[in-house]
């Protein structure tokens, strides 16, 4: 009896991973096949904190000019001495040890987050084969800096990106902004910064125009990184995405009635599309950027009605255009 038994066991656990992976398959969007991108990638905390002095930092810094200039910003110091100084102080500090073993830690899975951003670039370079393939670089700096992206670096602060359980917070990030600071969201935060070139911006100030400007963005965002929730590409927790369907309907209802489409003045403009914990001249439960999230429903709408392709519309400026020919209207 005993093979029997082992044979219904493997039968039954090629029954469970054939379920999982066509549920897993179901999370994700349709989405073209990505072209092969390999990302170099640089581990500097690893070099930066085998640092024995001074002399050392400043031997780094040297080595890694990009990264020195752009993400630790060293022109602004009259020489390296002075920074390898403040940062050789800043290793040797006890409390360090906590900072730099919790961010490595929170990233012992980073291949996984490499191979997000490379399989989304993957995808944009099927709309768009200049798109860039940046060189990564991490690092831990005593919560320095979060991030510094370029077509050429994607430099990471990993000491940011602990998430909620880490010791040591950014003090100047408000904590409805810091609770995207973790490894699940890095890669869309890190992916939108480099496709959003890729969508132009429409013709003149007006609130709806700048609505599209992000709504396009989203949407292009959403095509190369299929399997990554919503949510997650705009940012918002799971109660926040589920309150902006429930209350579709009110908050457009409120854009409407208060004139706010058309609206310029760029104070105005700023309560509903800039970051804020919610846009309470809505409702409480209404999240900040919800201008945005509007911008990307009429955007998902004008593509159902139009069937255009992803680089006609990244190319298309006449936001008045997408948003008349959307027929966007919450019921």
């Amino acid at each position: 009896m005993e093979p029997k038994i082992d044979i219904m066991r493997g039968v039954l656990l090629m029954i469970v991973l054939v379920l999982f992976n066509a549920c897993s398959r179901e999370t994700c969007r349709d989405a073209l096949d990505p072209m092969p991108v390999n990302l170099e990638v640089e581990r500097l905390e690893e070099k930066l904190f085998q640092s024995k002095s001074a002399d050392d930092v400043e031997a780094f810094l040297a080595e890694n000019r990009d990264f020195s200039n752009y993400f630790l910003d060293a022109p602004q110091y009259p020489h390296d001495s002075i920074l390898a100084s403040r940062i050789f102080s800043l290793i040797s500090n006890p409390s360090i040890d906590t900072l730099y073993n919790e961010s490595v830690d929170a990233f012992n899975t980073f291949e996984e987050t490499v191979n997000e951003i490379e399989l989304a670039l993957g995808r944009l370079k099927q709309y768009y084969p200049e798109a860039p393939a940046p060189k990564v670089q991490t690092v831990v700096t005593g919560l320095y800096k979060d991030l510094f992206i370029s077509n050429d670096h994607i430099m990471i602060g990993m000491d940011f990106f602990v998430g909620e359980n880490a010791t040591y917070k950014p003090l100047d990030i408000p904590n409805y902004i810091l609770r995207r600071y973790n490894a699940e969201h890095l890669p869309s935060i890190v992916v939108k910064f480099i496709s959003s070139q890729f969508a132009k911006p429409g013709k003149g100030d007006a609130m709806l125009t700048e609505m599209i400007d992000f709504g396009k963005a989203y949407y292009l965002l959403g095509k190369i990184m299929p399997c990554t929730p919503d949510r997650i590409l705009i940012g918002y927790t799971e109660e926040e995405w589920n309150d902006t369907f429930t209350y579709e309907s009110i908050i457009w209802a409120s854009f409407i009635q208060n004139e706010v489409l058309y609206e310029t003045n760029h104070t105005i403009k700023q309560k509903f599309l800039a970051e804020r914990p919610n846009v309470y001249e809505i409702g409480d439960k209404c999240p900040g950027r919800i201008g945005a999230w509007l911008g990307w429903q009429i955007v998902n709408a004008y593509m159902e009605k139009t069937g255009i392709t992803v680089q006609q519309l990244m190319a298309e400026t006449d936001h008045n255009k997408i948003f008349t020919e959307s027929g966007y209207k919450p019921s």
